[in-house]
């Protein structure tokens, strides 16, 4: 059971290997006797360690009465008060405590080496951890399978999962066989790297020991499956779940309603939600969030807020993401008064808006367009301290372009980077795409740069918008040579890309380098589309090359792109222009075969030649877009002005 490696996290460095180094310094001859059974100091010092309520004060001012007194307490005792520090999350006084008892000559049992091994995982230094590991064994005692369960749980915690199964074989191999602890551990790191179909196979093996697996267990993997987006198989293990007489819990159900959810199936996500009521399970504030956000992203408002009542009704109190979704959903239809009015309750029930909350409101009233607003509700997240991010300038600077105040747009960016908040991909779409619109070229390109000086990469939707917008201001031979970056940096042009290209090497009439450009479309194993065909036939009917745009119109035809009106326009305007009629009326037939009907500009040039040639009248009569007031507009002024008599 293998996997790819994981990248190891920062090893978090701490000096506890010379607590080891120097244990073999101490004889045993140095070692002071112990009691064998607890005097009444000692036990005083249990209980209050069993208490959960000495503080670490306490627990040091014990450890020093202890270690200072004539018979030196049992080494339990001492363990007592490690697990207690240590449950303070004070690890570092742990160790500082196991140096003065090693000094001290008290030697330490299993338990107390176990102790260190879950502090050296609590401080993310699971090397140290090994240290420890190789100690237990150098004093003659067996590792347990806490001993390498806390060891396994430290390197997931780490991000060494893949080192942790590899640990886990290896104990196997030995004949160390798992609980249902470990494999809980294993089967948990596995789900949070997303490495699925590894946790499932480790769920097997478990199984084939005859270990049964427990609610949390199926609860990782099913919430794993249906991140992954496979509930056909969050499914199977449900069922599995069931018939292993193991109750579904609220996290599962959660797990399932999030998955159909996602995939867009409301009415399968209310079906498990009826299936937990049933089996007396209720839904939490997460559920019910989920559930909020499907009913509002489908625009069932009544259906939304009638839950959110439910939910009140329930004593569920609503969290900051309840209300920040029904601000969000809302604002984006457009209904801020209702999304303001949501904000106001929300402070009237004690919860504190957050940033969620803030930036959901703030991108309704820029979709709106309502930019002085929006300003005032950043003003107030600025007065009340809620730390504003890359969204909430995004948000703003996307208004501000939208609102064609691109200086404004500027402005914030600016301010973006002076608060130390990087831009981002979408930053930097954002207000290229704007100054490009606003025909700031040299300001969009010079943004496009200030990409790579920022030590990040452009991305593939980011070198569209640049290549679009060099296309549109005529910039072809600039757009070729970022094309020629793009292939290098083994992004994969898309059949947009080339029609833009396409469309700026015709407009600068280099139709050779178009035909060339349209050729590599095929090479790089995409089929041409019917924009790509019309664009390049466009670019020969306009340059008069009718006979190259006739072999494209044959070859598209041979591999299975239909013409549409557009290329049929295309193609019969060039016939007319070049005043190839009969070459014209073989494709207006041809075209009104396929119940297309000819545009304005190609309808003006019919009727311009049915004036010129009476032969051609009754064909171009017979068009939908002609009647005789085309035709003989003046005849047609002339009877309406009898009639009106």
């Amino acid at each position: 059971m293998s996997i790819k490696r994981a990248v190891h996290g920062p090893k978090v460095e701490h000096s506890l290997s010379s607590l080891f180094a120097k244990q073999s310094q101490v004889s045993s001859s140095n070692t002071k006797p112990t009691n064998t059974a607890p005097n009444e100091f000692e036990n005083e010092v249990r209980e209050q360690c069993k208490s959960g309520r000495i503080s670490l004060k306490e627990a040091q001012k014990c450890f020093d009465d202890l270690i200072s007194s004539k018979d030196t307490a049992t080494i339990d005792t001492f363990n007592h008060l490690f697990s207690s520090v240590a449950q303070l999350k004070s690890h570092n006084t742990v160790f500082s405590m196991y140096r003065r008892l090693n000094y001290a000559g008290v030697g330490p049992s299993l338990y107390t080496l176990n102790i260190l091994v879950s502090c050296c995982c609590h401080l993310r230094s699971i090397k140290h951890g090994f240290c420890v590991l190789g100690e237990i064994m150098k004093r003659g005692f067996e590792p347990t399978l806490v001993t390498f369960s806390t060891l396994l749980k430290g390197m997931c915690l780490e991000g060494k999962v893949a080192d942790a199964v590899e640990l886990f074989d290896k104990m196997s191999e030995r004949g160390l066989r798992g609980d249902v602890v470990l494999y809980g551990i294993l089967i948990n790191g596995l789900c949070k790297i997303r490495e699925t179909g590894v946790a499932i196979e480790l769920h097997r093996r478990m199984r084939n020991e005859n270990i049964k697996g427990n609610v949390m267990h199926y609860g990782m993997i099913i919430n794993s499956i249906c991140k992954d987006g496979n509930l056909r198989n969050a499914l199977k293990m449900f069922d599995e779940m069931v018939g292993q007489g193991i109750t579904p819990d609220v996290i599962v159900y959660t797990s399932l309603i999030n998955g159909f959810l996602s995939k867009g199936s409301l009415k399968k996500a209310v079906s498990f939600v009826n299936e937990m009521l049933d089996r007396g399970i209720f839904p939490d504030v997460i559920t019910y969030n989920l559930l909020i956000h499907g009913f509002c992203e489908r625009k069932l408002w009544k259906d939304a807020f009638c839950l959110f009542q439910r939910m009140v009704d329930e004593g569920i109190s609503p969290n900051e993401v309840t209300y920040s979704i029904l601000i969000d959903c809302v604002s984006k239809e457009g209904r801020i008064k209702e999304a303001y009015e949501i904000f106001e309750v929300m402070v009237k029930q004690g919860k504190e808006p957050g940033l969620y909350a803030y930036n959901s409101l703030l991108n309704g009233l820029c979709l709106l367009g309502k930019m002085e607003d929006a300003m005032k509700l950043y003003q107030l997240m600025v007065d009340r301290n809620v730390e504003h991010n890359d969204v909430t300038y995004n948000m703003l600077i996307h208004g501000y372009c939208k609102a064609e105040k691109i200086d404004e747009a500027i402005r914030l960016f600016q301010e973006m980077k002076s608060k130390g908040l990087k831009p981002t991909a979408t930053t930097y779409n954002i207000l290229m795409r704007a100054l490009f619109r606003e025909g700031r070229t040299e300001t969009a390109k010079e943004t496009f740069n200030e990409i790579h000086l920022s030590g990040q990469s452009p991305s593939f939707p980011t070198y569209i918008i640049l290549l679009n917008g060099l296309c549109k201001r005529g910039l072809i031979e600039e757009a070729m040579d970022h094309f020629q970056s793009l292939k290098k940096k083994k992004f994969k042009p898309d059949i947009k890309v080339f029609c833009m290209l396409l469309e700026g090497l015709c407009q600068a009439s280099r139709l050779e380098e178009a035909r060339q450009l349209f050729d590599e479309i095929s090479e790089v194993g995409i089929d041409p589309d019917i924009v790509a065909y019309n664009i390049l036939i466009n670019g020969f009917c306009k340059k008069g090359m009718l006979l190259e745009a006739s072999k494209l119109l044959t070859q598209m035809e041979e591999r299975g792109c239909k013409p549409d009106a557009i290329t049929f326009n295309i193609v019969i305007q060039g016939f007319l222009t070049k005043n190839e009629v009969d070459k014209a009326m073989e494709h207006l037939k041809l075209m009104r075969e396929r119940n297309f009907v000819p545009n304005e500009a190609v309808t003006s040039l019919l009727l311009h030649l049915a004036l010129a040639d009476s032969k051609y009248l009754s064909i171009i009569m017979s068009l939908p877009s002609v009647s005789k007031d085309n035709l003989f507009p003046e005849k047609s002024e002339k009877m309406r002005k009898r009639k009106a008599k």
